[in-house]
């Protein structure tokens, strides 16, 4: 896979990877589609599926890999369908493009994390909470071993054009029915153009192993339900704050904070930590 050769996008109809791809292609790169819903101008490609069923193109220099069980439910009631495509995948399809001379860009998280301290470092040792974290911390482990050919970038919040918990709460409150978001569970927001943007510049130049995309802060659930509502023009009473264990919600772990270090993207790409509303007021 030399370096002249196009971009495989991994997961490319999902949301970060639709993003990743279009940002790769607008700066003029060759970008090679994947999806394992066999959507129209993509190559077939399940990660669940047996390796050996794989057709991985040659001659392209970076793979970027976007799929991946992100539930954590899933991966919580389902861990070996979800192990197969959130861990042991990568590191098979990571080692193919590292041994053919390709770079891996390695899309991770800050559940890596406990969240009991604000912006975490990069280098902080590995310590995860969910089954998705453990997921995410052993492939990050184990693509790495691979040396200079792998990137992981760990994200906070993405924010695409929409979000499934924000069109719920639109929807309810819509309908004249309260909603009784989180008051103790915390998000670090970053909008989808600047989380495709990282990724992209990793895909395109060498960047350090670990790079970290997070918000400047975080933000309740429950302020961003009210804000929103009030910016949709709902009586503010219908926003009813409840804490996790009142809801009666099983979460496998409620962390303190969700904000990561990300000193790296802003030393290398220039790009500061955005304040979190910025990512909320885009789909407002």
């Amino acid at each position: 896979m030399g370096e002249a050769g196009g971009v495989l996008v991994v997961g490319a109809d999902g949301t970060i990877g639709a993003a990743v791809a279009a940002r790769l292609e607008a700066i003029g790169h060759d970008v090679i589609r994947t999806s394992r819903r066999r959507s129209p101008e993509t190559l077939p490609l399940d990660l669940a599926a047996d390796p050996a069923s794989w057709r991985l193109p040659g001659g392209v220099a970076a793979a970027v890999l976007c799929a991946a069980v992100t539930s954590t439910e899933a991966c919580r009631s389902r861990p070996d369908e979800a192990r197969r495509v959130n861990v042991e995948a990568p590191v098979e399809l990571g080692r193919r493009v590292a041994a053919a001379g390709g770079r891996i860009v390695f899309l991770s998280t800050n559940m890596v994390f406990d969240g009991t301290v604000p912006f975490t470092p990069a280098s902080a040792p590995r310590c995860p909470q969910t089954a998705y974290g453990r997921m995410k911390a052993e492939a990050e482990e184990r693509l790495l071993s691979y040396g200079d050919a792998v990137s992981v970038v760990r994200l906070t919040k993405v924010i695409g054009r929409t979000l499934p918990v924000i069109e719920g709460w639109r929807a309810t409150l819509g309908r004249g029915e309260t909603v009784h978001p989180f008051s103790d569970l915390p998000m670090a927001p970053v909008t989808l153009d600047l989380a495709a943007a990282v990724i992209a510049a990793a895909a395109c130049e060498r960047l350090g192993p670990i790079l970290q995309v997070s918000a400047g802060a975080d933000l309740a659930y429950a302020d961003v339900a009210a804000r929103l509502a009030a910016r949709w023009g709902f009586a503010p009473e219908l926003v009813r704050p409840v804490t996790v264990a009142e809801s009666g919600t099983r979460l496998e772990h409620v962390p303190a904070h969700t904000t990561l270090d990300a000193s790296a993207v802003r030393d290398r790409l220039g790009l500061e930590s955005p304040d979190p509303w910025a990512a909320i007021d885009e789909v407002a």
